[in-house]
């Protein structure tokens, strides 16, 4: 079974990978609520449920205490099937996005196993949930200053480790039984080397004080010979700091997980919980950690037992003070955490203790190596520098390229030129009117009297506009007609705009609407958002409503259609 109940009323949770976890319910003021509350988590658990792993087992435990003590204080004595759906959306209204789904897991199970719950309540459980989940935000990666004291923090508690567990290897190497030749730090040194931590911890007790030999002795040679919870928390950050590796994946570690490609390369396997099994060839630095760890936790690792392919193991005690002389192999925990936080002394930029937290750990390794990576210009060849380059693949080396790229930059200026000027719309036919107006237009087509009367009396006109000079567009070569699409004339400096130009501007109009419902809004905006907003904001405003109105009535009338291609037809 993935979980069971006990008695006194407990669920005992055996989750995946050998992994266990006691949760209390007997001392709950409603044993009724308690025991339904129990039987749900069981069917909760994995592989059944969401329950797979001891930190979410302890989270469910923690909301389903608080939901009895909660529910109890405000008077209700009865089970799971006496709750009424106004009772369970009152409390839903109390918790937050993360407690009501855990509820809402726990319910189902319950009502899948036992059944007997309210049908209203069902019908909540099947509907969405009443409180929304937050934002969340991503890790902030640490400052440059926090990254090299956390780094130099860890080092130097590594380097200070293995120097104190020389001095005691050395200690056990003149040492010898203590039993028979006195209790010294040597014969200390010797016992716990070859007895192992606990074996030496009820040998010393057999001692006695009266040999001279109490618990401050024991865990002083405990501590210098094997690795403490905070040598082990200094190797294994600083491990994820050079490697970037997810932090349950770190946790978990196995020395199997280790494959020596070379005596310098190594390439590690491990889980990532979101995706699955992921590998990486370690870095240099990340490799010679690894190696010296190995060779600090060798001597532990010798009295590990069953833990000995565990990579992160170490002697020390629970939050209790209990397991003195014992192994444990997870040196992250919350309480670790905070008593190397507190212990190691490293500030942040706040100047409060900074708090060391795997994710941000993560995100300050993969943002330094974009950062390390990026070196602020683009070259083709890494081994050329950006004036090398410049001087190879930009350079003009004669004068004819020269002047062809002059004549693209002149085009493009052109270009953001034409774009930014504003669009001719005459509402006269005088010619000497025209040319008193749009003296710009006059001067760059070459425009005379005769050519400035066709252009009023429509005798150039190209669909949408009156076009200045058809055989001498700027979309092509001199002497030819101009073959731009019709909103190209929208932005064109040789256009001139007119009131019977109206019904095919508003045709166009209809045209860019339709275009943009079949199409995605950043392929509208990309072909036709500039001719959209000069027709819309430049050239439309410009006449007045009647003479809008007007043509919005001759474009109805006469239904005249847009000059496309088969492809641009509407469907």
């Amino acid at each position: 079974m993935p979980a069971e109940i006990q008695q006194p009323l407990a669920v005992l949770f055996t989750l995946p990978d050998g992994v266990s976890h006691h949760g209390v319910l007997h001392d709950l003021p409603n044993q009724q609520l308690a025991v339904d509350l129990a039987v749900g988590l069981v069917a909760a658990t994995h592989p059944h449920g969401p329950i797979r792993t001891r930190s979410v087992a302890r989270q469910y435990m923690t909301t389903m205490r608080r939901m009895a003590r909660d529910l109890a204080a405000s008077g209700f004595t009865g089970g799971l099937a006496d709750l009424t759906p106004a009772t369970l959306v009152q409390y839903w209204l109390t918790c937050d996005y993360h407690r009501e789904r855990r509820i809402r897991v726990v319910l189902n199970a319950f009502q899948e196993t036992a059944g007997g719950l309210d049908p209203g309540i069902c019908r909540h459980l099947a509907g969405r949930r009443i409180n929304k989940v937050e934002k969340s935000r991503p890790n902030q990666p640490y400052s440059d200053g926090e990254w090299r004291l956390l780094e130099a923090s860890c080092t130097n508690q590594i380097a200070a480790a293995r120097r104190t567990q020389r001095q005691a290897l050395e200690a056990a190497g003149r040492g010898a039984d203590p039993s028979s030749h006195g209790v010294t730090f040597d014969n200390l040194a010797w016992l716990w080397l070859h007895a192992g931590p606990a074996e030496a911890r009820r040998a010393a007790e057999r001692f006695g004080r009266g040999a001279g030999v109490d618990q401050g002795h024991g865990a002083a040679v405990e501590a210098a010979l094997f690795p403490t919870s905070e040598t082990a928390f200094a190797y294994l950050t600083l491990f994820a700091m050079r490697t970037g590796i997810v932090p349950d994946g770190i946790d978990v570690l196995r020395l199997d997980n280790i494959t020596r490609t070379s005596a310098n390369t190594a390439l590690l396997s491990y889980r990532k919980g979101r995706t699955g099994n992921e590998a990486l060839n370690l870095p240099r630095d990340a490799v010679r950690l690894l190696d010296r760890w190995l060779e600090h936790s060798a001597q532990l690792r010798d009295h590990a037992g069953d833990l000995a392919d565990r990579l992160w193991i170490y002697v020390g005690c629970d939050g209790l003070g209990r397991g003195q002389g014992r192994i444990f192999d997870r040196p992250r925990s919350q309480r670790q955490r905070r008593a190397w936080m507190e212990s190691s002394g490293v500030l942040g930029d706040d100047g409060q203790p900074l708090p060391v937290h795997g994710g941000r750990v993560r995100a300050t390794y993969h943002h330094r190596r974009d950062r390390t990576a990026w070196t602020g210009r683009t070259t083709i060849d890494p081994n050329h520098s950006a004036r090398v380059e410049g001087d190879h693949y930009l350079s003009s080396h004669t004068p004819a390229q020269l002047d062809a790229l002059e004549g693209i930059i002149e085009q493009a200026q052109g270009d953001v030129r034409r774009k930014a000027a504003p669009p001719v719309v005459v509402s006269s036919e005088d010619a000497a009117a025209f040319a008193a107006d749009f003296p710009r237009l006059v001067e760059d087509a070459g425009l005379d009297a005769a050519a400035v009367s066709a252009l009023l009396s429509g005798e150039q006109d190209m669909f949408v506009a009156a076009c200045a000079s058809p055989l001498n567009g700027p979309h092509a070569p001199a002497g030819t007609l101009c073959p731009a699409r019709p909103w190209v004339c929208l932005l064109c400096p040789l256009a001139a705009f007119a009131p019977r130009h109206l019904p095919n501007l508003l045709r166009l109009k209809e045209y860019f609407s339709r275009q943009a419902q079949q199409m995605t809004t950043g392929q509208f905006l990309r072909i036709f958002g500039p001719y959209t907003a000069r027709l819309d904001e430049d050239v439309l405003p410009r006449f007045g409503p009647a003479a809008i109105e007007a043509a919005t009535r001759q474009s109805a009338e006469t239904a005249t259609f847009l000059p496309l291609h088969l492809e641009e037809q509407p469907q």
